[in-house]
């Protein structure tokens, strides 16, 4: 028995040995991208205003509402964004509505609607208690970034249809790929990449 313990330790050894001298760092790899826990929401800061290139998809830093987030990489060239605001009592909403160029642009030519092909729009409000009466994810439903330092970090997304129901349209179809067809878990990309950016 001794022998055979022996044995196995020696051939282990071996192993290892030539393991290192083959530079095989695979299993260190694979353990590496099999972690999949999404990071925590931390506070951090975020230099300077680049759009930084992922695996995912570019960062996008919006100063304004004090947050970044990933955006996915297909929507490339495909989308705009818009800057507004909206005063209340407590203060003033900052928002960045993300729309998709094509779709906006065929809804205006079909019907003279101007604001087609809504994707969301990100918000901050200045008021931690910031409440939306609505479901998550269409129907005009709101999803929750972060509520902490006495401001709300959300997403608003659509309350109407926002594509061409014509079943030949391209644009619509690139749509409601970018959306995920409203499936929730669709919108997990944004909880994922969210991170503050320090004042």
């Amino acid at each position: 028995m001794k022998k055979f313990v022996t044995l196995l330790i020696l051939a282990t050894t071996m192993l290892l040995a030539l393991s290192a001298c083959n530079g095989n760092t695979e299993v260190q790899e694979e353990s590496l991208q099999t972690d999949a826990t999404p990071p925590a929401i931390t506070q951090q800061t975020e230099q300077p205003p680049i759009e930084l290139e992922t695996e995912s998809g570019t960062r996008h830093y919006f100063h304004n509402l004090g947050f970044s987030v990933v955006l996915p990489a297909f929507w490339e060239g495909k989308y705009g964004l818009i800057e507004f605001e909206a005063e209340r009592d407590y203060g003033i909403i900052h928002f960045v509505e993300i729309y998709h160029i094509a779709t906006r642009q065929e809804m205006l030519e079909e019907s003279g609607f101007a604001y087609g092909g809504r994707i969301m729009s990100l918000g901050m409000s200045p008021h931690e208690g910031y409440t939306y009466d609505y479901p998550p994810v269409m129907a005009g439903g709101t999803m929750f970034l972060a509520q902490t330092g006495g401001r709300t970090y959300f997403v608003n997304f659509p309350s109407g249809v926002e594509h061409s129901e014509n079943p030949d349209s391209t644009a619509a179809t690139e749509y409601l790929e970018m959306v995920g067809h409203w499936e929730p878990s669709h919108w997990d990309f944004l909880i994922n990449s969210f991170r503050l950016i320090e004042d």
